[in-house]
């Protein structure tokens, strides 16, 4: 027999079993479980401690060692516990025929633990409907009248992949810290109920709390937060800089001259001070479910000693910091201290403390580490830094990564709408995984709203990797439908869901391209390649399905899709958007175009937009989320939000005759057509052979009526314009200029003549019209003077085999980076030698002439995996030696200069030499060390570079395009 809901029951029986034996917390998140089911059914199930009062069908929840009623129906032989017996944070459910007098089936929900009952009852939430986000972001479930699950139904969950998971809440003014005063009055237990309710519902276990000026201990009121994360196994951590349970901020309202903490945060000066204060945090919260950070940095996250202090002292420092945390925590916590997990984060200062170099020991294998987890970290920018070699993860007490969807810091912070694309995040959160990252994964996600995808990512991950991670590569387009329907899918059609996971998609990688925070209107180039054209196209095309989407969801699921959807994408896509135009206004007025006034325009419509949208965040359902769009987010000049700048506009005064002026789009040629200057134009596009229809702009500088007249000389060639009066009104026209390729000679070169007021411009159409089908396909060949190649459009790939047996590949990683996709190396932590038993992957190309070309190598902008390594790979041009080439210069460091255009650009490049004979090449490129992902090759004739732009040229013709 099935186990039944059915609407109509719920107000006659009573539907959870609820045992007084049962973890308080437990019964809390039960209590939410049964709101969800209000929800789904529109009545209020009804609960029971009594046996007797049960009726047909029943939802029992238990833990292992806290519920009798598991006990006894194992005990008969009704329940088979065994599989979840000893584990962590595991569940069972399990249907039950006849369980006990009175009752036709029971859904059993058995935890091993606290966390694995309270994932178990949040799973049954699930498989109603109920998106993790019911309360955070007011997603609604569907309506149901009834309910099943089949009477041999039994699901197992597993081990979570990863121990501590969870999210750090940072840089909450002014956004996070306005909503919680708004909407609960301060940083108290009401306001962390909500946040442990979503945490737990993404199966994550670990938070670090608000810290820039909430104290979490103090404002519960008292110890009420600490309270109710133990009370629901919310796991409590502290960043880097906060050690033995004392957040920042304690400290701050704590010291003075007369404080028994003294009035200095420094171990050197006021050690006694300084121990009390950790003392008592200990002797307060440290029998709370705590991972206890340890170790110390200066306030204000500084690093703990003064700039003349020499590596050795700091690291003599810090490890009697170590010696006393321990001999405090024994004390004071548990006198088995390898049963307390402690964590020390190896971030910015910290981390060559750990190493140290050629002349001083650092405290790596330090005994007064044992059993702690080492929190690695990323640049605060989505790179990985350093990842523990083979020998090191050996360490007792495993590694932790600290990662970043949000950061207030250099070169430029970025904490208000997500900017996270999900291949970068599983690209490299897989490769921390891989190298031994499985004790501890936090993210920063700032004030979490707007992060929740990202974040829903994050934590699937590192929940269960086996089904998310390395071995299930190019699936996040596939993780990202189903997380829209998971939200929407009662909302929107299969089209419309669709048209979600366009907007979740194409934003995110507009982002990725460049984060909102760090664009301006000299990112992109306005003319070349037609990139900020082409950006603005794809922007318009995502404003148009969410303003759709928009006018069409219903009003009940309105601030859903809102919140977690159109906000995040319409807010970016609309500032991306701003800049882009006014890139393109700046470089019209520089021509007199009138069009820069248009543009200008165009620019403060999306400035007014961008409040609209922020004012309307605030006010839907009744201010859910005031304050959340709160962050600075436009113009940043400086790393922080001082001397921001709105876009600075520049208008055009109309000539005072009629002219005009012609322009090849995609590139920075013009001409008014006076014979006195440049007057001859190339339109050169037909020069790939696969090209039909190329353009060019005819745009106004007076707003005089100003004659055009377009001829050509060929039939083959033809306009879609001939003649036309543009003027203040009509300011420019697109021509489209078309070939004929039928009964072409293989070489040929038209005209196009435009007649204007100032003279006759003439655009010379040279054609290239042979056919290299008897080339492979996927050779490029070079018709413009340059090659460009996306990484994945290798015409040959080959794999090794390692000693142990293991596959080594060069695989694509499909939509990843700024253009098309990439390709990595697998395993992600193997080092190859080139030649020898590293995989690679082949192109090919056709030259002109035998000469020494130059190519630029797009690269991901990692970091080095090692404390003293590169990043490298290798280059063999035809049968030439393969060579290898760093793209790190010397002294390269996280800060620098090099550091900061490669976290702003998204992008890495490295410009290499290679001899090409004349006729077809061959281009291998070998992976060497761990962390090189290939993004795209550009390669020229030495010294002749094609226009430079942000995204780099667009890829260039190849057989079989």
């Amino acid at each position: 027999m099935n186990f039944v809901i059915k609407q109509d029951d719920l107000h006659k029986n009573p539907l959870f079993y609820q045992e007084t034996e049962a973890y308080s917390g437990v019964n809390k998140i039960a209590e939410k479980v049964m709101r969800d089911v209000e929800c789904v059914f529109g009545q209020a199930p009804q609960k029971t401690s009594d046996r007797d009062a049960l009726a047909n069908h029943v939802i029992v929840y238990g833990t292992l060692g806290k519920s009798p009623i598991l006990d006894e129906l194992e005990s008969q032989g009704k329940l088979d516990l065994s599989e979840i017996r000893d584990k962590r944070e595991v569940y069972q459910l399990q249907v039950v025929e006849a369980p006990f007098d009175g009752v036709k089936t029971a859904l059993f929900i058995a935890g091993s633990d606290k966390r694995g009952t309270i994932y178990g009852l949040f799973q049954l939430s699930e498989q109603l409907g109920v998106s993790p986000f019911i309360n955070w972001n007011d997603v609604k479930p569907p309506q149901r009248v009834q309910f099943s699950i089949e009477s041999m139904f039994k699901k197992v969950s597993k081990e979570p992949s990863v121990t501590y998971r969870g999210f750090f809440i940072n840089d909450e003014w002014p956004a996070f810290g306005n909503w919680a005063m708004k909407r609960f009055g301060g940083f108290n237990a009401e306001m962390y109920d909500h946040v442990f309710e979503l945490l737990l519902r993404l199966k994550g276990n670990y938070l670090w709390p608000a810290m820039w000026s909430a104290r979490f201990n103090d404002e519960g009121p008292g110890l009420k937060n600490a309270e109710l994360a133990n009370e629901y196994g919310v796991v409590m951590g502290a960043s880097h800089h906060e050690p033995c349970l004392r957040y920042g901020e304690e400290y701050k309202y704590l010291r003075g001259e007369n404080s028994k903490y003294g009035d200095a945060w420094n171990f050197l000066t006021n050690r006694d001070g300084i121990i009390k204060f950790w003392e008592d945090g200990l002797k307060r919260s440290g029998h709370f479910d705590n991972v206890i950070t340890v170790g110390m940095r200066g306030e204000q996250d500084t690093s703990i000693m003064g700039k003349n202090a020499t590596l050795a002292d700091n690291i003599q420092l810090l490890k009697e910091v170590l010696q006393t945390q321990n001999q405090l925590i024994q004390d004071n916590v548990n006198s088995n201290l390898s049963e307390v997990p402690r964590m020390l984060a190896l971030y910015k200062e910290v981390e060559p403390f750990f190493y140290g170099d050629e002349n001083t020991e650092g405290l790596m294998g330090a005994e007064e580490l044992e059993d702690v987890i080492l929190m690695l970290c990323d640049d605060n920018h989505g790179n990985l830094r350093t990842l523990p070699t083979e020998e090191m993860r050996q360490h007792s007490g495993g590694y932790g990564m600290y990662y970043h969807f949000d950061y207030h810091g250099g070169p430029i912070s970025y904490e208000w709408v997500n900017s996270s694309y999900l291949p970068k995040i599983a690209e490299q959160m897989t490769m921390a995984y891989d190298f031994g990252v499985r004790d501890l994964w936090i993210v920063n996600v700032g004030d979490i709203c707007t992060q929740e995808f990202p974040l829903s990512y994050f934590l699937d991950l590192a929940y269960d990797f086996d089904r998310f991670g390395t071995d299930h590569l190019n699936e996040t387009d596939h993780y990202t439908k189903q997380w829209a329907k998971q939200q929407f899918n009662h909302v929107f059609s299969e089209e419309e869901l669709d048209q979600v996971y366009q907007l979740l998609t194409g934003y995110t990688k507009i982002a990725h391209k460049r984060r909102p925070e760090h664009m301006n209107d000299q990112v992109y180039d306005p003319v070349h390649y037609q990139e900020t054209d082409r950006v603005l196209r794809d922007i318009e095309h995502l404003l148009t399905l969410a303003e759709k989407l928009y006018k069409q969801v219903d009003p009940v699921h309105f601030p859903a899709y809102f919140s977690l959807v159109y906000y995040p994408a319409v807010a970016n896509l609309n500032l991306q958007k701003m800049w882009l135009l006014n890139t393109k206004s700046q470089s019209d007025a520089k021509l007199g175009k009138l069009s820069a006034n248009t543009l200008a325009d165009e620019v403060k419509a999306c400035l007014l937009k961008d409040r609209r949208l922020v004012r309307e965040y605030h006010t839907i359902n009744d201010g859910q989320w005031y304050g959340m769009g709160f962050s600075e987010h436009i113009g940043f000049t400086k790393w922080n939000e001082d001397e921001c700048q709105n876009p600075v506009l520049s208008t055009v005064i109309p000539a005072n005759k009629p002219r005009l002026v012609v322009t090849i789009d995609g590139t920075d040629q013009y001409s008014e057509g006076s014979p006195w200057h440049q007057h001859i134009l190339k339109l050169s596009n037909f020069l790939e052979p696969d090209v039909k229809t190329a353009s060019f702009t005819i745009a106004s500088l007076s707003d005089a009526e100003a004659d055009y007249k377009v001829t050509t000389d060929a039939s083959w060639l033809t306009c879609s314009e001939t003649v036309g009066t543009l003027n203040g009104d009509d300011m420019s026209v697109v021509v489209q200029v078309m070939i004929d390729r039928q009964h072409l000679p293989k070489e040929v070169t038209g005209q196009v003549q435009v007649e204007t007021p100032s003279g006759l411009v003439t655009i010379q159409v040279p054609v290239n019209n042979q056919s290299y089908h008897d080339l492979p396909e996927k050779t490029f060949v070079d018709t413009l003077g340059y090659i460009s190649i996306e990484a994945e459009h290798f015409i040959d790939r080959k794999n090794t085999v390692s000693t142990s047996g293991q596959k080594q590949s060069l695989d694509v990683l499909k939509g990843y980076g700024k253009t098309l996709s990439a390709v990595k190396a697998f395993p992600t932590t193997a080092y190859f030698t080139a030649l020898e038993d590293a995989p690679y992957v082949e192109y090919a190309f056709m030259t002109k002439e035998e000469a020494t070309f130059e190519m630029d190598v797009y690269m991901q902008p990692s970091n080095p995996v090692g404390r003293d390594e590169t990043i490298k790979c290798a280059i063999q041009i035809n049968q030439t030696p393969a060579r290898t080439i760093d793209p790190l210069p010397d002294g390269y460091r996280v800060d620098g200069l090099e550091w900061e255009k490669g976290v702003l650009n998204h992008i890495r490049v490295q410009t290499v030499e290679i001899d090409c004979e004349k006729g077809l090449n061959k281009l291998r490129i070998y992976p060497v060390t761990p962390g090189f992902v290939l993004e795209k090759l550009v390669m020229y004739p030495k010294g002749h570079q094609p226009p430079k732009s942000y995204l780099g040229p667009t890829e260039t013709y190849y057989v079989g395009r």
